[in-house]
């Protein structure tokens, strides 16, 4: 395969690319949205790392259900060098669920992952009126729960591996 010169192209070409490439990713099962597809990513890749069975989209309050029965709720930021530490996640609207997974990603790297209890998240998190929700910030990750960078980095890694294989079912976490 080619690289793709990604400066020779008009936007139109750009975004026709953009389109195909979330087409490309929603057929291989990886994203479920048109989205932008971090966030989706980081939700199979979660289901990857905790072995679990992915929700449907129309599921409130958490994103997969772990093997251990745990309902697991994923935030992801794509953040680089000089993103503001008070940049925020997306709103936590309601809070069930057993557990929060807060990722920043660069590219193909997990920087930091966190798993966070729902206390942890009401207890660290501000509520905002405008947006009915619990926000943290990207400076706030560490500040408590468990740090699972290793274990998400891992899938994170084999997720990216992933060629057209990915279409089979025994490759790709399950909707519930």
């Amino acid at each position: 395969m080619t690289k793709i010169q990604l400066e020779e192209l008009t936007v139109g070409e750009l975004l026709s690319t953009y389109g195909g490439i979330l087409d490309e990713l929603r057929a291989r099962g990886l994203i479920r949205t048109k989205n932008a597809p971090v966030g989706d990513l980081a939700e199979y890749a979660c289901a990857l790392a905790y072995g679990g069975e992915l929700a449907k989209n129309s599921a409130k309050s958490y994103d997969l259900v772990a093997t251990d029965g745990r309902l697991i709720q994923v935030k992801v930021r794509n953040v680089n060098t000089d993103t503001s530490p008070s940049q925020t996640f997306s709103p936590i609207r309601s809070f069930y669920f057993d557990a929060c997974v807060f990722i920043l990603i660069n590219q193909d790297a997990v920087l930091a992952a966190y798993e966070w209890s729902p206390a942890e998240v009401a207890e660290h998190g501000k509520h905002r009126v405008h947006t009915n929700g619990t926000i943290l910030r990207v400076g706030q990750i560490t500040a408590g729960g468990i740090d699972v960078t290793q274990k998400i980095q891992a899938a994170w890694t084999e997720m990216l591996a992933l060629g057209s294989a990915v279409l089979r079912e025994d490759v790709r976490p399950r909707l519930e």
